[in-house]
């Protein structure tokens, strides 16, 4: 007897090969056995005609970590609700472990660190936590090579010693060892200006050995975003190194033709071997923190400095002058998240602006200087014709960009983007079954196995016999988000079923208390 079995189904295996109509028996959190199984019995029966079958998706750039929701808001309703069943984090270079001293101070960037209390260093101590804790979706992550920097650095803006880079390479080694995917950097904040290729090099020789990959926020991803893509292509190129591209989109209107290039490049440095991949989301604006939008040395050396920066009157000049020659990356500011000064948040900048009678440039400077860093905002100004571009291209996948949310949330004043709730029925509904651009099996794959290949977790991400039951059921008439950002806390439509290690999870619109999930450790 089985503990489920799911019949009748049109089932994709996430390989991206053609659907097959089989059944799909599983026992003690695993797939037994795949095939047809009229006089099977189990415990629990799924009828999953007209519906298709298929793996649980995998966020590949998930940020539960950084705002800490793993914490607060465990079950994940909104991700399980998308049909997500892994989710990995640790990236833009910022990661919960391995730990030093136990700051997390390229966490506050996204979020109030008052809220957590660190009882773990190692790795796989971090793991263990997470695992007695019993999130609602699995876990893996990166190691933040900005994280364990900063540690040493205490925020200087200065290179490494030779025995400090070291000491940070033996640190990877023990956390890939003790179940990390890899390494990521976050090479757009000032944390990490200072990171050259070298230092990458030294890392990424660590992680390949591991048979790890690394993960690229870019360092500019406006008037230098060919740049930026040309320094992770020369890091392949030197080290032959598996690399994944975080939010790959270039932003800002005077930017968008450089997007159909950067994927030319993409394409010739992985003519002989695929080694370069990138993830983005289906939507026309982004996320991202405030200060960001400033030119990059005036947040050089930290929150002390920037400060400095703008209250010098001489600074403070250049630097107003230096944003309107790029008004297109603030203009249409949404503020998302803005902490303690709670007021600001879900208002414009021109909004704010107009409340305290400055220009666009000067609202910017103060909210920067009430709201300390931690400002997180939306802006739309992405390209869609670049998104549907990225979306078909082979070496992409989809990701969430996102923490945990739901309903309530909403209630007290957060503020989310629609990419939280909506990521990847968006990406079925919308991109696979309404636009064609691609099959079903191929957007799938997309979200499945191939995101488990490259990451190197080889025991999820395709409904095989003897790997983990983390399947979806939905309706692929049905499947779409609902999410907008004037209103973004609505779950989709069109997921039935989401089963986690066996556990039912999500089923006929309930959401079921008990947690599933399972911290993955690479292999």
């Amino acid at each position: 007897m089985f503990d489920l079995l799911i019949k009748n189904g049109k089932v994709f295996d996430g390989s991206g090969q053609a659907a097959q109509s089989v059944d799909i028996g599983i026992r003690n959190g695993k797939i037994v056995d795949i095939g047809n199984f009229k006089n099977e019995t189990a415990k629990t029966e799924i009828n999953a005609e007209d519906r298709f079958v298929c793996p649980g998706f995998i966020d590949i750039d998930n940020e539960a970590d950084h705002y800490l929701d793993v914490f607060t808001l465990p079950g994940a309703d909104n991700l399980i609700r998308q049909g997500v069943s892994t989710i990995i984090c640790g990236n833009s270079g910022a990661s919960l472990a391995p730990l030093i001293s136990g700051s997390l101070s390229s966490i506050r960037k996204w979020s109030d660190l008052n809220r957590v209390n660190i009882n773990w260093r190692e790795f796989k101590d971090f793991l263990d936590f997470f695992d007695k804790k019993k999130l609602a979706v699995n876990f893996a992550s990166l190691i933040g090579w900005g994280t364990l920097r900063s540690e040493f650095t205490n925020g200087e803006f200065r290179n490494l010693t030779k025995e400090e880079l070291e000491k940070l390479k033996l640190m990877i080694a023990q956390g890939m060892k003790q179940g990390a995917l890899g390494v990521s950097f976050g090479l757009g904040y000032a944390s990490e200006q200072m990171v050259g290729i070298s230092e990458i090099l030294e890392v990424g020789r660590v992680v390949k050995d591991k048979s790890g990959y690394l993960s690229f926020h870019l360092r500019n991803q406006a008037e230098d975003f060919l740049t930026s893509i040309q320094e992770v292509i020369e890091v392949v190129e030197k080290g032959q190194l598996q690399i994944e591209i975080s939010h790959f989109f270039t932003e800002g209107r005077p930017n968008f033709e450089n997007f159909a290039e950067a994927l030319k490049m993409i394409k010739k440095a992985n003519k002989e071997i695929e080694l370069i991949n990138f993830d983005l989301f289906p939507y026309d604006s982004s996320a991202k923190v405030l200060y960001l939008i400033l030119p990059e040395w005036v947040a050089i050396g930290g929150r002390e400095v920037l400060l400095k920066n703008i209250n010098d009157e001489i600074t403070r000049k250049k630097i107003i002058e230096d944003l309107k020659r790029k008004k297109y990356l603030y203009k249409d500011i949404l503020i998302a998240d803005s902490g303690q000064r709670w007021w600001f948040s879900g208002k414009t900048l021109e909004e704010i602006a107009k409340g305290f009678n400055l220009n666009l440039e000067e609202a910017l400077l103060k909210v920067i200087e009430m709201c300390e860093d931690r400002i997180l905002i939306f802006t739309k100004n992405l390209s869609e014709k670049n998104i549907e571009n990225g979306l078909k291209s082979s070496y992409s996948f989809v990701s969430s960009n996102s923490g945990f949310s739901n309903i309530e949330s909403g209630k007290r004043g957060v503020w989310v983007h629609p990419q939280t709730f909506g990521t990847f029925p968006k990406f079925l509904g919308y991109y696979v079954r309404e636009k064609k651009l691609l099959s079903w099996e191929e957007g799938i794959h997309k979200i499945t196995g191939k995101v488990a290949k490259k990451t190197g977790i080889n025991d999820r991400g395709l409904l095989k016999k003897d790997f983990w039951a983390d399947i979806v059921v939905f309706n692929p008439e049905k499947i779409n988000d609902n999410s907008t950002l004037k209103n973004p806390f609505q779950y989709p439509d069109g997921i039935e079923t989401v089963i986690i290690n066996g556990g039912l999870a999500y089923h006929k619109g309930i959401l079921r208390e008990e947690r599933y999930g399972k911290s993955v450790r690479k292999i």
